[in-house]
């Protein structure tokens, strides 16, 4: 393990990176977390200026967490005095991070109708049966172990129908050459996703997003819906992700961020003000 520190920033921010929805494998931690990706590990230390961090691999994380984007310039770039910029302000910190495509794929496929206790649960009990043992944790399986695990494995472990996804998305993924799909244009990838089994549009966008860097993916669900209600009233989810990446182009995934997490986020704390 090595140690090294990040800068705090209001663009950085550690717990809107992780709780806005885009990746599973974290927990809290006083005073922080503790990350694993792939069969990587960091524990994160929230130190007031900085961010303390203990990983088993410094670059990867450096990396992994998005570091060298100027968010601050995207954000100025799409201020739009309304609700965007509220958004924006409120998720300020928020990185996306940088997931490796076949951890993105399956754990996206877990998330479908579901929600996130579940979610991790699913992924860590597929971790600690089929990752490699790394001592105080397991990594995300490989490829192979994922496709010999057999349909039944997974409804056991909770994935209830996705079990039959999972199955055979990770077989089918057996033959595919990741270095081809990266260099497809994204509608063109985003087709070889949907036509895995059990991939839909907003599973594929998700995917897009957060496994192969696709900023040009806007995907729609229960939440965004709702950010859009006025604008777009019972518009079906894919034909309004495809206006809304017709108007935000190249920084569609980011804005999608902010509006998700500050919609899903600043509910959650409307709801614990007026209980409390």
């Amino acid at each position: 393990m090595t140690s090294f520190e990040l800068d705090k920033t209001p663009c950085f921010d550690i717990t809107a990176t992780l709780e806005c929805g885009q990746v599973f494998r974290f927990s809290p931690v006083e005073g922080g977390y503790i990350l694993h990706a792939l069969s990587h590990v960091a524990k994160i230390i929230d130190r007031g200026d900085r961010y303390e961090v203990s990983a088993d691999d410094e670059e990867f994380f450096k990396a992994y967490f998005d570091l060298e984007r100027d968010y601050a310039a995207i954000q100025s770039e799409l201020e739009d005095g309304g609700t965007l910029s509220e958004a924006i302000a409120f998720g300020r910190g928020i990185h996306i991070l940088k997931q490796d495509p076949i951890e993105a794929i399956f754990s996206f496929i877990v998330s479908q109708n579901n929600h996130i206790p579940r979610i991790k649960g699913i992924i860590e009990r597929m971790c600690d049966a089929l990752g490699e043992d790394r001592g105080d944790y397991h990594a995300f399986p490989s490829l192979e172990a994922l496709a010999g695990a057999g349909e039944e494995f997974y409804a056991s472990i909770g994935a209830g129908y996705r079990a039959a996804y999972l199955d055979r998305v990770a077989k089918a993924m057996l033959d595919i050459k990741l270095d081809e799909w990266r260099a497809l244009d994204t509608e063109s990838l985003r087709r070889q996703l949907m036509a895995m089994h059990g991939i839909g549009r907003k599973v594929a966008d998700c995917i897009l997003l957060f496994g192969f860097d696709r900023f040009d993916v806007f995907p729609v669900d229960t939440w965004i819906k709702k950010v859009f209600a006025d604008a777009y009233p019972d518009m079906p989810a894919d034909k309004m992700s495809t206006l809304l990446v017709q108007k935000y182009g190249k920084y569609s995934g980011f804005v999608q961020q902010w509006l998700f997490y500050f919609k899903r986020t600043k509910k959650t704390m409307d709801k614990s003000n007026i209980l409390s």
